[in-house]
């Protein structure tokens, strides 16, 4: 089966709650920054592989300097509210407008502040307008299936984010300067796996979750990767297939290794990653109807791939499974919004 189309790879990381302790300067901002629209991969200013993410910023190598990569509107509230995808409520194309942002930081920012400057320049920028709230609602809960967890713990499970920068003085050594981050792979060096997705080079491995998907004209294809991944971490990347909010109620507190391959709901995924262009047509004959990859006990292999869907998969492969319930969410509700941001 030919799977043509490497449409994206990104990194996952464990997002704060809605509760948090000691709140940075309100008024911060980035010193510049520039807001465009980033260009879907396929399209004449588009690139056939793209990243998906942030790089620089406080703790890293380039503290006064930060970029978001192809991020839709929901994404860039996620990272600034420290919410999850599945607490924000808001217009349908939050998932499909994505935008490159090149900011930079004045020096001694925190982490904190860089959230405090983002929400500032989807304020300035977008006219956002929030507020948060309580809400009884459809979820789905994450347990261990029946036969336990099939999670392999990370050998090293310290905290990545604890973890002292090399080159900070009295951590390290002034000489351990830290390499730069990763650019994207050449894409005639990438190797193809037997099951047709691509295999990660080990450049681009981090702690978290990175979610790599393929796209053919006769169907799709996800592959998450954990890496000293949290329970949280797969929860977050899972909220991109879900139509509902996913609690954790796994009892699972380490970190663990996985590798995660499903076919994903085509309506879902069309919804989450819109920008991406429309979906390939279905397979001859018909094919699985929305909410295959979550809804209606659909748990043999998708015709156009010999993938599970979501649901299956995550049962077979990890040992976990997602229930429906009705339970309480914390939301962060999306007042207003301008699809368009202002003039840089």
């Amino acid at each position: 089966m030919v799977r043509n189309r490497w449409i994206g790879f990104g990194l996952a990381f464990a997002c704060a709650g809605l509760a948090s302790g000691q709140q940075p300067n309100p008024s911060l901002t980035f010193e510049v920054a520039t807001v465009k629209a980033a260009a879907p991969p396929g399209s004449p200013d588009g690139k056939r592989m793209i990243r998906v993410g942030a790089q620089g910023g406080p703790g890293t190598n380039d503290p006064g300097q930060i970029k978001y990569e192809f991020l839709s509107l929901r994404d860039l509230i996620t990272r600034a509210y420290g919410v999850r995808n599945d607490q924000v409520s808001g217009p349908p194309f939050l998932a499909s407008e994505r935008f490159d942002i090149v900011a930079k930081i004045a020096p001694g920012a925190t982490k904190d502040d860089v959230k405090v400057m983002l929400q500032n320049l989807l304020k300035e920028r977008f006219q956002l307008a929030v507020h948060r709230e309580t809400k009884e609602m459809a979820v789905f809960e994450l347990v261990v299936a029946k036969d336990g967890p099939k999670l392999k713990e990370s050998a090293d499970q310290s905290d990545p984010e604890a973890a002292p920068r090399p080159g900070t003085p009295g951590e390290g050594g002034p000489s351990a300067e830290a390499p730069p981050p990763p650019g994207p792979p050449d894409p005639s060096k990438i190797k193809m796996g037997k099951d047709g997705m691509p295999e990660i080079p080990a450049a681009l491995r981090r702690p978290g979750v990175m979610m790599m998907a393929m796209m053919s004209p006769t169907g799709a294809r996800m592959k998450l990767d954990g890496n000293r991944a949290t329970i949280s971490q797969l929860i977050d990347t899972l909220a991109n297939q879900s139509d509902r909010p996913i609690l954790d109620k796994t009892g699972l507190t380490a970190r663990y290794d996985f590798t995660l391959d499903f076919a994903p709901d085509q309506g879902a995924m069309t919804a989450k990653m819109g920008a991406l262009g429309p979906p390939p047509p279905p397979p001859p004959g018909g094919g699985p109807g929305p909410g295959a990859g979550l809804g209606g006990g659909d748990l043999g292999p998708h015709p156009e791939t010999d993938a599970l869907p979501l649901q299956a998969a995550i049962q077979k492969q990890i040992g976990l499974r997602l229930e429906a319930k009705k339970d309480s969410v914390d939301l962060l509700v999306i007042d207003h919004i301008e699809k368009t941001p202002t003039d840089n």
